[in-house]
């Protein structure tokens, strides 16, 4: 019997060590957005030497300090000018917004552009203090309602512009889980699932821990009980999933994820209904 409860103590503790894995997401503090950059994306298009434009941009948000890195390159503008702003706006595709988070960039220190073309990092940007964590977690919430754009001698109100498109995946070890995580996830649940099954059916046939088991003898899953655990763990997943705006990959790995964690919880419940 001590060897059994010390069992369903350690399966408990690898369940929760895996939920913790699961709502990682959450926890991130590095998100990272990318724009494309287009003339033609100001308001109004860019029709002047500036409109062969086009470069791109690559947005670090630490939340944990609130903080931004940018990643400028851009290309085919007058080669005569330098770029004396950048910013990042609060406005949808097709209107000018006010801005929110500056890159430092002014027109007392440009950055030049040679035959066109120029590639700069700004680090350590300050998103403004007062309502730091209100801009940031709308960027997060609704990236599109936000562009980024960078000014030119030429075009002082904006040379080239994109909207701001959530990466794939989180930078550092706050990342969200990739497939093959996800992947991994799912074989530490199954075998949990399959160690606990093991230790329910050999408390039930009460056979000598030194003998085989015949676990097809005993019942593989109580539908009754399994159903509504499963409606309740896969309900909560969802809302989380919800929340935090998950990608295709997260919803089934999340999901899949939660089906066998409510299966564990349900042989954990019969064991104890047994008791």
């Amino acid at each position: 019997m001590k060897r059994f409860v010390a069992s369903m103590m350690l399966a408990v503790l690898v369940v929760c060590a895996v939920a913790s894995m699961m709502v990682q997401p959450a926890k991130a503090e590095i998100i990272v957005f990318t724009a494309q950059l287009l003339p033609s994306n100001e308001v109004p298009p860019v029709t002047n030497a500036d409109q062969t434009g086009f470069g791109t941009v690559t947005v670090t948000l630490d939340t944990s300090n609130n903080t931004a890195r940018f990643d400028v390159s851009v290309n085919g503008l007058t080669g005569s000018s330098n770029v004396i702003l950048s910013h990042i706006h609060e406005g949808p595709a097709g209107v000018n917004g006010p801005v929110r988070v500056d890159s430092g960039l002014s027109p007392a220190s440009p950055v030049p552009l040679v035959n066109g073309s120029a590639s700069f990092t700004r680090n350590g940007t300050f998103v403004p203090a007062s309502d730091a964590a209100a801009i940031i977690s709308r960027i997060i919430a609704n990236p599109a309602g936000f562009y980024f754009n960078v000014h030119t001698n030429l075009n002082p109100g904006g040379a080239v512009r994109g909207q701001l498109v959530r990466a794939q995946q989180s930078v550092g070890g706050t990342a969200a889980p990739t497939l093959s995580q996800w992947g991994m996830i799912l074989m530490t649940l199954l075998m949990l699932a399959a160690g606990v099954f093991y230790l329910v059916a050999r408390r039930a046939l009460a056979i000598p821990e030194s003998a085989p088991v015949a676990a097809a003898t005993v019942s593989l899953i109580n539908w009754r009980r399994f159903a509504p655990v499963a409606l309740v763990v896969e309900l909560l997943i969802s809302v989380a999933l919800l929340a935090l705006a998950a990608n295709a990959v997260d919803v089934i790995g999340a999901l899949a994820s939660g089906l066998i964690a409510a299966y564990i919880i349900h042989l954990l419940m019969g064991a104890a209904h047994k008791d």
